[in-house]
């Protein structure tokens, strides 16, 4: 648009102009605040005739400011922006407003405005100038300023933005060290457990019993904190396999037991199963079907009724799980599924959680390509949970019968194996050290890397089980230097951590680790593993705790460690 143009423009123009500079912001999602100076200073430039547009705004908190000039249509790069400094200089002394300023450039004088992207100069400028006579009008100063006012506010967009993000890595970081801080003591506490249940040959008392309960339960708590984080940060890798929506209930039923038992419930299932399959990972599914029946005994009266009942439908299997229990309030019914959302909570907190177990059920859900409903009547009304899930298509079974690695053939027969013990947690390595004695396995001893060395020099060990958050040297650089000595190349490899995320496990497998062992470690899953009693048709997919829920993203098997990082 010309300046002749310009000036003979009719209100509608203007008005047309400024219904354009508002859509603008559609463009906006997803952008940083970068983008948006780029995006706003060009559309500016399509409306306004300018020979000059310098932006100097901070677009983040305590970071130096975004600089940006704009020639005639061009932006300036940085050798052209180094003839421009002496303008610059006198720009910055500007007053901010629409009062025209004279300055000397490299074009020639210009006319100069200088507008306040917010409240003052500390959140930073954009100067318009023209060699026109006549700038600014009337309407080029409205839309300068509705442009200026609009760029401030999706800068202040994309800080928001990028704040958020900031904070949800900061929460990932933050649970990830908690997981692994909480793991450390209680890796030693299960391990004392199974020792004090060994010596007194596999029974226990009630208060053993109580010991062993709440221990299993604070595990399930850090290991569902975890899984939220993961799947929030899409972290969760699904090991799909062709299924039976029976086999997944059945599990799941195994796993809910214990609570439906303890609140004599009664329990029907009814599995209309015609041999139809589902695409899905067996533990996640588990996971989500037995975190919706404990939910259901949880808010159900002692000696209710929980009803559970599968059928296929079409293209669909759909699971319903009801319960005559505590129902769910209309005002509840919009926030059910969002993660650390619960009902009306007494001061005695009876029913326990941290009300993010029917978050994770939909989160499992949908990344099985399914939905998750809930409905009650109201309170005292009981509750119905339904799922569906498509069935598996014609590819996804054949691929499902894919042969799988397979693994060398092992004795199980390794009694007197020697096995070199690593670990910084004094008190996990020593009740594991007496753990794997007590089992039949010479045992050595280190809690430093460099000790570490020296001793599998003079031990020579068969296997070796690494923490990995050990001081000076991690566990990985550990391994890597064991099998660089050439009497150890072929030596067996664990790894035990508090971390137990997609990266660290790739970690464990790039550095030689046969298994990653998330703590607490499930003690005979470990001696197991040791002895080489592997599955015989290949690495499992995923690791599971004992109720049949998983552990966490690890390698294979029911995967915990028993202490270090």
């Amino acid at each position: 648009m010309s300046i002749d143009q310009y000036q003979d423009e009719s209100p509608e123009s203007a008005l047309r102009d400024l219904m354009g500079l508002l859509a603008l912001p559609a463009l906006w999602p997803g952008r940083d605040g970068s983008a948006i100076v780029a995006l706003t200073t060009q559309a500016i430039e399509r409306i306004v005739p300018l020979d000059v547009c310098y932006v100097a705004v901070p677009l983040l908190p305590e970071t130096p400011p975004h600089v940006q000039l704009r020639v005639r249509g061009e932006l300036a790069g940085a050798e052209a922006l180094r003839g421009w400094q002496d303008a610059i200089g006198e720009w910055n002394r500007l007053p901010i407003g629409t009062r025209v300023n004279l300055c000397d450039t490299p074009l020639g004088q210009i006319r100069m405005i200088r507008l306040s992207v917010g409240f003052s100069s500390g959140q930073g400028s954009i100067w318009f100038g023209s060699l026109s006579p006549t700038f600014p009008k009337v309407n080029q100063i409205a839309f300068l300023r509705a442009a200026t006012s609009q760029a401030a506010t999706g800068i202040l967009a994309a800080r928001a933005a990028h704040e958020r993000e900031e904070a949800n890595r900061s929460k990932d970081e933050f649970l990830a060290m908690l997981g692994h801080e909480l793991r450390n003591p209680l890796a030693p506490i299960v391990t004392a457990l199974g020792l004090i249940r060994r010596e007194n040959g596999n029974l226990a008392d009630k208060y053993h019993e109580i010991l062993e309960r709440q221990v299993a339960h604070l595990s399930r708590l850090v290991e569902d904190l975890l899984d939220v984080s993961r799947i929030t940060r899409g972290k969760i890798e699904l090991q799909r396999e062709s299924l039976r929506i029976g086999s997944v209930i059945t599990r799941a039923v195994e796993a809910a037991s214990p609570l439906v038992e303890q609140r004599h419930q009664r329990l029907l299932v009814v599995l209309s199963d015609d041999g139809a399959q589902i695409h899905g990972d067996l533990t996640r599914l588990t996971q989500a079907f037995s975190n919706l029946l404990n939910n259901a005994a949880k808010y159900t009266d002692v000696g209710g009724e929980i009803r559970v009942n599968a059928r296929t439908t079409g293209s669909h299997v759909t699971v319903s799980i009801s319960d005559d229990g505590a129902g769910i309030s209309p005002e509840l019914m919009p926030k059910l599924f969002r993660i650390f959302e619960q009902g009306r909570t007494t001061i005695d907190r009876s029913k326990g959680g941290l009300g993010i177990g029917l978050a994770l059920v939909k989160n499992l859900v949908e990344l099985h390509g399914g939905s998750v409903h809930a409905a009650s009547e109201g309170p005292g009304k009981g509750a119905t949970f339904t799922v569906t899930l498509p069935l598996a298509t014609g590819n996804e079974i054949a691929n499902a019968f894919a042969p799988r690695i397979q693994l060398p053939e092992i004795s199980a027969d390794r009694s007197g194996t020697r096995v070199l013990l690593v670990d910084d947690n004094m008190d996990g390595l020593l009740s594991m050290e007496a753990f794997l004695t007590d089992v039949g396995f010479d045992v050595a001893t280190a809690f430093d890397p460099l000790q570490a060395l020296d001793l599998a020099a003079q031990f020579r060990p068969d296997l070796a089980v690494l923490d990995i958050g050990l001081p000076g040297m991690d566990g990985y650089e550990l391994a890597l230097a064991l099998r660089a000595q050439p009497q150890h190349a072929a030596m067996r490899l664990f790894a035990l951590s508090g971390y137990g995320q997609v990266e660290d496990l790739k970690r464990s497998l790039a550095a030689g680790f046969e298994r990653h062992f998330v703590k607490p470690v499930a003690l005979m899953e470990l001696v197991d593993a040791l002895k080489g009693d592997a599955p015989e048709d290949g690495i499992p997919q995923d690791a599971t705790r004992k109720d049949g829920t998983p552990r966490g993203d690890t390698l294979n098997g029911d995967e915990q460690a028993p202490s270090g990082g």
